[in-house]
């Protein structure tokens, strides 16, 4: 049964508009993404969503519904965002930073400092972002055997060393219309305890 249901969402997806809006991948943590690195790549990142604030992820979508919903809240400390509040599942940490226009990189860890995935978020409107994984596969074979490390396992997703790599990577999975994006509702805080 679908938690959440968004009527006009099928209409949305097919307009132009919104798929030129479309690319960010902020907080669908959840996610396997299809990049990653063992070093933190986006080291110089900003508070750009505040100091804190809760979000909320719509998932799964089928229908035009949600099949899935979870929320959590982060603040802004050590140059990232630290879960505060959710689930297990949530990103214990994340960083983000503007790729160009309302798109933007997502850095995102599920342990202190372990593995490192990364993410296109597009802003649709304030507040309200959709995302995905980038994905190696967004850019041709050339540019993947450049931008992947070379001695990467037939079974293990790409891995990146450098941040000219990554943003190169992001363009490629921005510049292609989103796949199974997940939804999140961006709702700013002041304190934790203004957390619902």
């Amino acid at each position: 049964m679908a938690i959440a249901e968004f009527p006009r969402w099928d209409n949305l997806a097919k307009s132009a508009s919104f798929k030129v809006c479309l690319a960010l991948s902020f907080v669908t943590w959840v996610l396997p993404g299809c990049l990653m690195s063992r070093e933190p790549l986006l080291t110089d990142a900003q508070p750009l969503l505040g100091r804190q604030f809760e979000v909320h992820l719509y998932e799964d979508f089928q229908n035009a519904k949600a099949g899935d919903f979870h929320v959590a809240t982060y603040r802004w400390e050590d140059g990232r965002y630290v879960r505060a509040s959710g689930s297990a599942r949530d990103a214990v940490n994340f960083a983000v930073r503007v790729l160009g226009g309302d798109d933007f990189i997502i850095q995102s860890s599920s342990g202190p400092d372990k593995v490192f995935n990364y993410w296109i978020g597009r802003r649709v409107i304030p507040g309200v972002y959709l995302m995905v994984p980038i994905d190696e596969n967004d850019v041709d074979a050339v540019v993947r055997g450049t931008a992947c490390a070379k001695e990467k396992p037939a079974y293990e997703i790409c891995r990146v060393e450098t941040y000219d790599h990554l943003v190169t990577l992001a363009r490629g999975t921005a510049s292609k219309p989103l796949r199974d994006p997940a939804l999140g509702v961006i709702l700013p805080r002041t304190s934790i305890a203004d957390s619902r």
